[in-house]
This record gives structure tokens, C-alpha cells and sequence, in this order.
């Protein structure tokens, strides 16, 4: 033996079981940082995925700019793209048309399609000269076109303006839930055919100047020396805000603040990661203080012993680490591939075996410095051992008691467990701080599920896939359509609404003005989550019965008789229930009734119906959309929703994945910890235990002494946890909700009694094993524990 350093192997050998514990401590941290990070990472990617599909690949935009200064922009050697982008018709209040439906005509540059745009390009290419066009892919199903045609656009004064086809782009959610097209064309072509232009500037045309940077620069200095040296202003500069979010490199006020936000979690999660190695590791030290008493014996100097306990702990980080690391990667690999089965349009990409290089980075990094900074303290107490305490076995013997204990409140053997708690100030510091730090992780990202509800709107029940609706919103569609398309297997549900917009009504002497829509069977199911007061069985089984939605400026209640001026005839109808929310949108003053389809039939002598929607099986395919389009003619809109739902679900199921993924994961690591803190501070002393089980203690007693000195963690580790897990829960939700959407804080009451439920649970798992273990263990064993 060279050096004091060689026995760190033959020590690791011979005290394997209780390293075991502090082995898997840092397997623990890794894997929590690993995987946190493993998963945000993959949520990044994921989000800048989805940001790109549906925002397009560009970072920032320019308004109000002549042609000299964006190609001054365009010249700058940090653009990799840059287009002009402008767009007639966008309401369809201006009268373009292609086949008599109304048309969206946009005018940009080979970048925007090309390089700006993901995946735009089904077929064909990006219009060649000012006569070539590119469609959307709805026109070329309905009107049988292909690459090579022409296709004639209408003016609002007749006008035609013949293109031939150069390809076709993806299908956009505004024209599919519009039932209209899109035609594409270069910037010379639209400019040609934009009416009202006096001097020929770009802001005439409608034009804006898009570009996209290397995303190896710096972005934000990028935009202010352009700002500075083009002279624009605020005004005129718009950033992509989600997709430079993401990359980092906004400078937008509410992604400072998420920003801000995530360093605060970011330093929690490495927080977490200390405290639990190093009380593992003051643990462990515990344990064998008279081991390191007796190499003092043998001469090694205070430093030596502080470097023996460092290489030890570092010798567990080879098995560690890279277990840790391998248990985060599965766990990443579970939810890349959970992403693509749950939206595979936007996470097709998402490889299912991805490897996040920086949560590999950070759990090596963090595995490392923690077991160094937490190897400190547990050397320097090694270190201070004397070797004639080490010789004499008082090496773990209790501090000098200098007053009595207090039975006043307690018997002996719970007051003795609450002083074993607290008879290391260091010890009881690190287990309070561990639990705590548990609730406070908890607590702090809690916020972010406020953060998704407030930043997304989950589909609601009644949300179709398509929907055949009346062009000048009356009561036209016929009702035969709806039973022959219940008869189409690739339709899972169909339900229509007839609709009478702003009938009169007089109701308690005043006169006011009502939406009357039509609810069948499926309608009133989904509406039940939403009733205020009321019956919905006597709407149903009742004519001239209806429900009320609420508003604030509505006056007419449950119990109300409206009488409806319909067509020349006045009708009452009995207001029955009153609704919290309903799909429709009106005017403030304009009152809401819902009501059977009998009823409505009854009122208005009306049969068809205004809008019929459909929600497809899974199965459904393109070609089956395309017979259901065509079985129901080109008289009615077509509106396809599927687009703009796989967009809500695709952000909703990937926002919700990771965060939910975040809260399961702290609490799994609350579990693990308390469980592994407890075991590791009984084991240290399992000589006392069997001491006191030699002088005359039961099992009993010595259970009673174990929880209290569990719950004395516990208890304090709550309380220091919910104040400081309140203040930071309130600080992130008000940089997070509050700032954004304006709604104020509140208690979180019941991600406090989850949390603080999930710790007292653990505790009563954690004293469960060593309670076992020193029941079935002799006091001889106990005594000679090491």
C-alpha cells in the first residue's frame, strides 16, 4: 500500500451495503437532472417543431420599408432568407374569386415558400415567372386541376386573370375552415393585380418584409443594430415571438420573464440534486466515523482522510452516473415516442431514440460537482475525529447532555426520537432542507400548469372535424343530408343546430333581442358539465322550453316567460335552466336560448338545418373527406376544422406531456428521497438502537422514536416548505400569468395538500423498512452494526 487512497476499493468492498444507499442517491440526482433536462430539451425541440409548421421559419419582420432598405437587410451576412410577403382578400370582403369561391391571393418570394415555410411544397415548385401560380390543395381536389393548367382569378369588377399552375402548397387551416382557396404568386404578379396603388411603395401593396437569420448569431443584436442603422422603429419591427422564444433569443418582455422563470426552476432542480447527495453522504460518513477514527490511529493526517472520503465518493459516481444518465434517456425515449403516437403530424420528426447531449452534459456535470460540494462538509467531520474517541467506540456517542429531557408532553421514547433529530444541527439542516426543497420544487412548478391552461384551450366535447354550413346562415341545409351521412362508416357522429338570429323577444316589459338555436341529444349531453340551475329533462321532453346562457348584461332568469316575435306571430317559451358557456359568439346586448328541435321546429316553422357537423372515426381517410365534400355539393360551405384541431391537440398533448411529466417526476423523487434520507440516518444509528433495546426499550418504543424523529423532519420540512414554495409559487405565477393575462394569484391549496400528502405518505413508507430491520435484528447485532 503506497498511499491512504488505496484503501478506498478495499473500504467500498467491505462497507458495500451501506454505500449502497448513497450509490443510489446519486444515481437519483442524476437521473432527475438528466431527465428534467432530457425532457425540456425535447419539449423545445418539440415546440420549435410545431412553431415552424404553423408560424412559419422566420425570426423577424419589417413593416413600412421601401425596396433600398430591405436590400440592405437582405445583404447582411447573418440573413440566410429574406422575402417580401403580401396578401389581398385575406376576409374575402374584397370579392376574389376562383370558381366562385373566395380566394386568398398571396404575393411573396422564392425564400418564403422554399425556405420559410416547412414542408409547404406537396407537388410542383414555387411559380417560375409572373404568369405561373401555385394553389392549394383543396382547389386541385375540388376542381380536378393539375400541374400545367391554368386557373382563372375573378375581380371584384369581373375581372379574370388567367395562371398557369406550377404546384400546389399544403392546405391552411383559415381556408379549410372557410371552404376556400389559396392561390400563391411571385411578388411582380401580385403587385400587378393589387388595386388602389398610387406611388408603388410596398406598404401599398400590403406587403411585409420577413426574414430569417443563421440561428448560430446573436439575434437580438442583430435586430437592434438593423434598427439603428436602417432608423426604424419599434413600430415597424415585429419578432416571431414563439420560435426566437424557444431558440432563446428574444427579446420580448414575456419571454424575459419565462426566462427568468425557468433559471429560477433550473437552480431549484440543481438545489434538489446537492441536498440529496449530501445528505446522503453526511449519512453514510455517520456510520463509519469510528472506521476514520482508527485510520487517525494509524497516522493519516485530517487532509488525508477529507481526500479519502472525496475519492470515495467520486469511486461511486463510475457506477452512478452513467446509470443515472441511462434511466433519464428512457425516460426521454418513452415520451419522444409518446409525442409522435399522440400528434404524429406535428412530431413525425421527433426522433424516438433522441439524444439530448446537453441533459447528458448536465447530469455528468451536476453528478460530479455535487458529490464534491456535498463530500465537504461529511470530509471535515471525518476529518475532526479523535483517535481516542475512534479507540474507545465513542465515536458516535451524543453530544454532552446538558439538561434533561421534557416528558411534560410526550413519553421518553418520542421525546428521544425528537432529540435525535435535532441532535446534529448539520444533519437536521440538510433532511429539513431536502424535504422542503421537496415541496418548494413541487410548488414552483405547479405554476406551469396554470401557465398551459391560460396559454392553450383544450378542444372542447362538441368540437367537430368538419361542419356543412348554410351560406347566408338560414335554416337551408336539408335534414335528409343528415340521416345519409349518419349512414357513412368513415362519420363516428353527426349533429345539426337550426339557428333564428336576432329575433325580438319581450320579456318582464322589455324588449330585447335573442339568438334561438336548436340542441339534439348529443348537444344537451355535452352542455350538462355547464348547467347552472335548472333541468335539462324538461328542456328536452317539453316544447316551448328552453335554457338561458348566461352574461353579465342579461337580465332574463330561470323561471322567466320570453315571448318570441317570430315571422308575424308572437310564441312563448319557459325558461327552464340557464348554461355557464356555450359554443357561440354574439353581440354583449344579444341574449342566447337553447332549445329541442321540436321546439324550434314549433316556433319557427322551420325543418333544415343552418349547420350540420360531423365528427369523424379514426379511420377516416383524405379520400373519404373528398366523397363526403362532394356528396354534399358546392351549395353549402365546407368548412374542414381537422387542421386547426390537430394544431390545439398537437400543443396541448406535448405542452401537457411534459409538464405533468415534470410534477409525476418531483413527486417520485420526494418518495425516493425521504424513503433513502430516513433509512440512511437509522442506519447510522443502529449501535444506539440496540443500546437502548439492551438497557430494556421494546420494539414499541423504538418505533415510537423512529417516527418522531421522521416527523420532526417532516413536520418542519413542511411548514419551511409551503412558506418558501408559497413565495416562489406567487412570484413565478406573476411573472408567468400575472403580467400576461392579468389574473391574480391565489393560494394553491390543493397542489399543497398533494404535495404535503405525498411527504407524510413517504414518511410512513420510509420508516417501514428500518423498523423491520431492527425488529428482526439481535441486540448483538445491533450493537456490533457497522
Amino acid at each position: 500500500m503506497k498511499s491512504y487512497l488505496d484503501l478506498v476499493p478495499i473500504s467500498a468492498k467491505v462497507h458495500k451495503r451501506q454505500n449502497r444507499m448513497s450509490v443510489f442517491c446519486i444515481v437519483l440526482a442524476v437521473f432527475l437532472v438528466t431527465t428534467i433536462f432530457g425532457m425540456a430539451d425535447m419539449f423545445i425541440r418539440s415546440q420549435i417543431m410545431q412553431a415552424r409548421i404553423e408560424d412559419g421559419n422566420w425570426h423577424v419582420m419589417f413593416r413600412n420599408i421601401n425596396e433600398e432598405q430591405a436590400t440592405l437587410i437582405s445583404a447582411r451576412p447573418e440573413v440566410t432568407a429574406s422575402s417580401w410577403y403580401g396578401v389581398l382578400n385575406f376576409r374575402g370582403e374584397q370579392g376574389y374569386t376562383v370558381s366562385g369561391k373566395n380566394v386568398i391571393i398571396v404575393g411573396s418570394d422564392k425564400d418564403w415558400i422554399t425556405k420559410m415555410q416547412t414542408h409547404d411544397i406537396q407537388d410542383g415548385d414555387f411559380p417560375q415567372n409572373d404568369h405561373e401560380a401555385m394553389v392549394t390543395e383543396n382547389a386541385k381536389t375540388m376542381l380536378g386541376l393539375q400541374i400545367g393548367d391554368s386557373i382563372s382569378v375573378y375581380g371584384p369588377d369581373g375581372t379574370s386573370y388567367k395562371f398557369m399552375i406550377s404546384g400546389f402548397t399544403k392546405n391552411a387551416a383559415k381556408t379549410m375552415k372557410e371552404d376556400s382557396y389559396a392561390v400563391c404568386l411571385t411578388t411582380q404578379a401580385f403587385r400587378s393585380l393589387y388595386p388602389g396603388v398610387s406611388n408603388g411603395q410596398p406598404a401599398e401593396y400590403n406587403s411585409i418584409f420577413f426574414v430569417q437569420f443563421s440561428t448560430h448569431s446573436n439575434i437580438r443584436s442583430t435586430i437592434a443594430d438593423m434598427k439603428s442603422q436602417l432608423g426604424l422603429s419599434d413600430e415597424q419591427v415585429s419578432e416571431n415571438t414563439k420560435l426566437l422564444g424557444l431558440l432563446g433569443q428574444s427579446g420580448n418582455s414575456f419571454m424575459m420573464q419565462i426566462y427568468c422563470s425557468a433559471a429560477v426552476l433550473f437552480l431549484l432542480v440543481l438545489l434538489a440534486g446537492i441536498m440529496m447527495i449530501a445528505s446522503s453522504l453526511n449519512s453514510n460518513v455517520a456510520q463509519r466515523t469510528e472506521f476514520f477514527g482508527m485510520i487517525r490511529c494509524i497516522g493519516a493526517t485530517p487532509k488525508q482522510l477529507m481526500r479519502f472520503v472525496r475519492r470515495e465518493a467520486l469511486g461511486w459516481c463510475k457506477f452512478a452516473i452513467p446509470s443515472g444518465i441511462s434511466l433519464g434517456a428512457v425516460i426521454i425515449w418513452i415520451l419522444c415516442a409518446l409525442l409522435r403516437f399522440l400528434s404524429p403530424e406535428y412530431f413525425a420528426e421527433m426522433p424516438v431514440f433522441g439524444i439530448s447531449l446537453p441533459s447528458i452534459m448536465a447530469g455528468i456535470c451536476v453528478g460530479i460537482l455535487t458529490v464534491l460540494l456535498a463530500a465537504r462538509s461529511p470530509a471535515k467531520r471525518a476529518a475532526g475525529v479523535s483517535p481516542l474517541a475512534a479507540v474507545s467506540g465513542n465515536a458516535n456517542s451524543l453530544q454532552p447532555v446538558r439538561k434533561a429531557a421534557n416528558t411534560t408532553l410526550f413519553k421518553i421514547d418520542t421525546v428521544l426520537g425528537f432529540h435525535h433529530a435535532k441532535a446534529s444541527k448539520k444533519n437536521f439542516i440538510l433532511m429539513v432542507a431536502s424535504f422542503s426543497l421537496s415541496i418548494i420544487l413541487f410548488l414552483g412548478f405547479s405554476v406551469t400548469i396554470d401557465f398551459m391552461h391560460h396559454s392553450l384551450t383544450p378542444l372542447k366535447p362538441w368540437t367537430p372535424d368538419l361542419s356543412i354550413v348554410s351560406p347566408n346562415n338560414t335554416c337551408s341545409v336539408p335534414g335528409s343530408l343528415l340521416e345519409k351521412l349518419k349512414e357513412n362508416p368513415a362519420v363516428k357522429q353527426v349533429y345539426g343546430r337550426m339557428f333564428a338570429y336576432n329575433v325580438p323577444i319581450t320579456v318582464n316589459g322589455q324588449e330585447k333581442k335573442v339568438d334561438l338555436i336548436s340542441y339534439e341529444e348529443n348537444q344537451f349531453r355535452w352542455a350538462k358539465n355547464y348547467l347552472l340551475d335548472g333541468s335539462f329533462n324538461s328542456v328536452q321532453q317539453k316544447n316551448n322550453t328552453g335554457l338561458i346562457v348566461f352574461k353579465p348584461q342579461n337580465t332574463i332568469k330561470t323561471g322567466d316567460t320570453v315571448s318570441l316575435h317570430i315571422g308575424g306571430q308572437t310564441a312563448d317559451i319557459k325558461i327552464v335552466g340557464s348554461l355557464s358557456s356555450s359554443p357561440f359568439n354574439n353581440a354583449p346586448d344579444i341574449g342566447t336560448i337553447i332549445c329541442s328541435e321540436n321546439t324550434f321546429r314549433q316556433l319557427t316553422g322551420k325543418t333544415n338545418y343552418t349547420i350540420i357537423d360531423l365528427k369523424l372515426s379514426k379511420n377516416a381517410t383524405e379520400a373519404d373527406v373528398d366523397e363526403i365534400h362532394r356528396t354534399v355539393g358546392m351549395d353549402v360551405t365546407f368548412s374542414d376544422e381537422r387542421s386547426g384541431n390537430r394544431s390545439v391537440i398537437g400543443s396541448y398533448y406535448s405542452f401537457g406531456l411534459f409538464i405533468y411529466g415534470f410534477m409525476a417526476l418531483i413527486a417520485l423523487i420526494t418518495i425516493f428521497n425521504i424513503v433513502n434520507s430516513i433509512a440512511m440516518s437509522v442506519s447510522s444509528r443502529m449501535k444506539q438502537y440496540g443500546a437502548f433495546r439492551a438497557i430494556g426499550l421494546s420494539n414499541r418504543q423504538l418505533i415510537n422514536m423512529i417516527v418522531a424523529e421522521a416527523s420532526a423532519y417532516a413536520i418542519t420540512g413542511c411548514i419551511f416548505g409551503s412558506i418558501f414554495g408559497l413565495m416562489l409559487n406567487q412570484f413565478l405565477y406573476a411573472k408567468l400569468v400575472t403580467s400576461h393575462w392579468g389574473e391574480q394569484w391565489n393560494v394553491p391549496f390543493i397542489q399543497m395538500a398533494i404535495i404535503i400528502t405525498i411527504v407524510l405518505l413517504s414518511v410512513i413508507l420510509a420508516v417501514r423498512g428500518p423498523v423491520k430491520r431492527i425488529c428482526h435484528m439481535s441486540i448483538a447485532d445491533s450493537i456490533s452494526a457497522q
